[in-house]
């Protein structure tokens, strides 16, 4: 009669990973958002060429890029902040013609202590939903205050 000996099953690296970043997911709570700067730029040699590509003359660069700087993570208390920086540039060839450009200081609280890999990771994936709406906002404003006509800013996916 053979035995089959039980063994006790180690988690993964991944497994460990996932469930550390999971902890962060249920137990992090927005805390608070701020815009800490903003610029806005359009030269007025933007105007001209918005209407010359629409008339297939010339063609703009357009960019739109964002970064989170300034991580910190306080297991003390529990919060976790960053900065998310945003911007909007529309170039043509080597003349930037309108620049957008805004920062947004983000904070969690609850934020359980699980290794600053995981905050980290939540702060990156979920922050940029959190700070999006508000740039996507502000270009808006500005793009209607500046009579731009820049088009509605697409959704993140």
């Amino acid at each position: 009669m053979s035995q089959t000996v039980a063994k006790s099953k180690k988690p993964s690296d991944k497994e460990a990973a996932l469930a550390a970043y999971n902890r962060v997911v249920e137990k992090a709570e927005l805390l608070d958002i701020r815009l800490t700067d903003f610029k806005y730029s359009v030269k007025p040699k933007y105007y001209p060429a918005i209407e010359q590509e629409s008339e297939g003359n010339i063609n703009l660069s357009r960019t739109f890029d964002h970064d989170v700087v300034d991580i910190n993570h306080d297991t003390e208390i529990g919060a976790l902040g960053g900065r998310f920086v945003w911007s909007l540039k529309i170039s043509q060839g080597k003349t930037r013609l309108l620049n957008v450009d805004a920062s947004f200081f983000v904070v969690y609280k609850d934020v359980p202590d699980v290794g600053h890999e995981h905050v980290e990771a939540y702060l990156r994936r979920v922050g940029r939903f959190a700070t999006y709406p508000y740039f996507r906002s502000l270009v808006a404003q500005m793009s209607w205050e500046s009579s731009a006509e820049l088009p509605v800013m697409p959704i993140l996916k």
